[in-house]
């Protein structure tokens, strides 16, 4: 049989495997007012590794093995829709070129088919159907998922935002019970932009309880859940490793990691209905400097309505 040279590289590509719809044009920070010199003077927002955020549970087995039948099912399908008979007829050729062979490629195809009763096109298919299934077989036995999970814990860090302002148990766990602040960002903004594209980097969190049987079962949440508990939320994050973090602050036993945010991702500025004058005044200071087009507002609570007014300061 002669030989087949591997099949194209563009057998996967990475649209097939988005882990996240596109995201709102706003998304939302939270934090305390302690935030607001480092923060909005110093330009700079924390990333967290994914082993040291508020959820005990951020890394946990969301599904039982990696290879099953959704995954054998990707790769079949990819080998069939790269192993095209140009495809092969290309390869053939190129093969009986380098061997000084001259002789007609139906003819070569022809005995190919007599002497393994198929065509070489089946016949090669039937071959990498065989490969793929003692690849997907042997995954599992190379890294259990628990050990995969943690050493992606360990690599990734996040910034977190929320889909809405208005949330009340945002403003209480993350905003200083009211007194804090809420940064609007612009997620057309590039530095939320995979580099030289406009794919967003953005994921949105996926909120389940249950463990899918397979990693391809549900990618977004093998990589980007949280459990019901917390979807309240509403959350998205962007991830990175350490290599673009750009400062990193030694605390006591942790590490503050911190990236730069362009002034022009910021859309406008939150204040909590119990922000005190310090707080707002430290805000009027800072945004004709560093932000000048950036509104500065306020929430104002509606009791018997359960929602927030928001009015320019």
């Amino acid at each position: 049989m002669p030989e087949i040279l591997p099949a194209p590289n563009s057998v996967f590509k990475p649209e097939d495997f988005e882990l996240s719809d596109a995201p709102p044009a706003r998304l939302y920070k939270y934090m305390i007012a302690d935030r607001v010199t480092d923060v909005l003077e110093g330009g700079m927002v924390r990333f967290t590794h994914l082993l040291d955020t508020n959820d005990s549970f951020e890394v946990r087995k969301t599904f039982k093995r990696f290879a099953g039948p959704k995954l054998i099912s990707i790769m079949k399908g990819a080998v069939t829709s790269a192993f095209t008979p140009e495809y092969f007829d290309q390869q053939l050729n190129e093969q009986l070129s380098q061997r000084g062979i001259n002789i007609p490629l139906a003819q070569v195809k022809a005995m190919i088919r007599q002497q393994f009763g198929m065509s070489v096109e089946d016949y090669m298919r039937s071959q990498m159907g065989g490969f793929v299934d003692m690849f997907v077989k042997g995954l599992d036995a190379v890294k259990s998922p628990e050990d995969f999970l943690m050493e992606i814990g360990a690599i990734l860090m996040c910034f977190s935002l929320s889909e809405r302002y208005d949330i009340a148990t945002m403003w209480a766990h993350y905003g200083g019970n009211h007194t804090g602040l809420v940064i609007e960002f612009d997620t057309e903004n590039a530095w939320f932009k995979n580099d030289g594209t406009d794919t967003s980097k953005l994921q949105k969190i996926r909120y389940l309880d249950e463990q899918n049987d397979e990693l391809f079962d549900d990618l977004q949440a093998a990589f980007a859940s949280k459990s019901t508990d917390w979807a309240s939320e509403r959350e998205w994050r962007i991830n990175c490793s350490m290599k673009h973090i750009e400062k990193t602050i030694n605390s006591g036993p942790e590490k503050i990691h911190l990236r730069s945010f362009p002034p022009q991702a910021v859309v406008s500025v939150i204040v909590g209905a119990k922000a005190s004058h310090d707080t707002i005044s430290k805000i009027r200071d800072i945004l004709p400097r560093k932000y000048p087009h950036v509104a500065l507002r306020q929430t104002t609570p509606q009791r018997m309505s359960s929602t927030f007014d928001l009015h320019d300061i």
